[in-house]
């Protein structure tokens, strides 16, 4: 049983890993960072 949980452990780790490599990579592609560049601003905008 202990080996199951050293196992799943490291499983989680290398899953949370590469959503996160793949998360990032999404984020910074060109198509994507022009728009998300317009959405960094949505909180300094005044009311209209």
């Amino acid at each position: 049983m202990e080996g199951f949980i050293a196992f799943s452990k490291s499983a989680v780790l290398v899953y949370f890993f590469i959503i996160y490599c793949a998360v990032s990579f999404w984020a910074l592609r060109r198509k994507n960072r022009e728009r998300l560049e317009s959405h960094r601003e949505i909180p300094f905008r005044e009311d209209q």
